[in-house]
């Protein structure tokens, strides 16, 4: 060892250990923020909110202040003029009865009753009864030519009549009713020689008849029995029971 390696010029002491007191502090962790959060973003996002919360309220008190100053007494007043109108009407809407809907003409046209197909049980008797009804007249079966004179059997004929009418509007069965309820019902008590034609001479030629030939008919006196058809609505709807003009 020469003295060049060992001499004193070359030494050279390591410094001594620092004290804890001139030991550097240590640097803090950041352990609970997580890895790859975006702590600017994060921040600055929640200054935007409160920055535009903050505006907010002062917007809304301005605007209110600014509502207040507008409603003076005089236009206060008039609000509550208008809301009590408001009301008055709204309750009055609710106790007056409503407004009956205009009728329609199909509603009309409903409510009307069917035309007649004959205007008046002569004019029945006439172009239907007598064609569809044939009897021949004997001893057992009656039948007048001149039916308007019996009250009776113009009931029974308005019944006759009224019923076709009524029960030709159903096509399945309705002139099967009639034919087994009415017709056939009516037509035998007419032609009984006990019913209402028995005061009739059934040995008067007028009043025969062959079974080819139609019912016996002589027309009865002008007016007595009118065209419904031809009348108002009100008597249109008049009691069927008699049509006939009074004697």
């Amino acid at each position: 060892m020469t003295e060049s390696d060992w001499g004193e010029d070359s030494w050279e002491v390591p410094p001594p250990p620092p004290s804890e007191e001139e030991s550097p502090a240590p640097v803090p962790v950041a352990a609970d923020i997580p890895a790859g959060l975006d702590v600017a973003g994060a921040a600055a996002e929640a200054v935007d909110a409160a920055v535009k919360g903050a505006v907010r309220k002062e917007v809304a008190a301005i605007a209110t202040q600014a509502v207040a100053d507008a409603l003076t007494e005089e236009l206060v007043e008039k609000l509550r003029e208008q809301a009590q109108t408001s009301a008055a009407a709204a309750v009055e809407e609710q106790l007056s009865p409503p407004e009956p809907e205009p009728e329609s003409a199909a509603d009309e046209d409903e409510e009307r009753p069917p035309k007649l197909v004959y205007g008046s049980v002569d004019e029945f008797v006439r172009e239907y009864l007598r064609h569809v009804y044939r009897r021949a007249t004997s001893d057992q079966r009656v039948w007048a030519a001149r039916w308007w004179e019996y009250d009776e059997a113009v009931i029974r004929l308005e019944a006759l009549w009224r019923a076709w009418e009524h029960l030709r509007l159903d096509p399945s069965t309705g002139m099967s009713v009639w034919w087994r309820d009415h017709a056939d019902h009516h037509m035998s008590v007419l032609m009984d020689p006990e019913g209402p034609f028995a005061a009739a001479n059934h040995y008067d030629t007028a009043n025969e008849s062959d079974k080819s030939a139609p019912l016996p008919y002589e027309p009865p006196p002008v007016g007595l029995f009118p065209d419904l058809r031809k009348q108002d609505e009100g008597n249109h709807r008049s009691s069927v029971i008699p049509s006939r003009a009074p004697r």
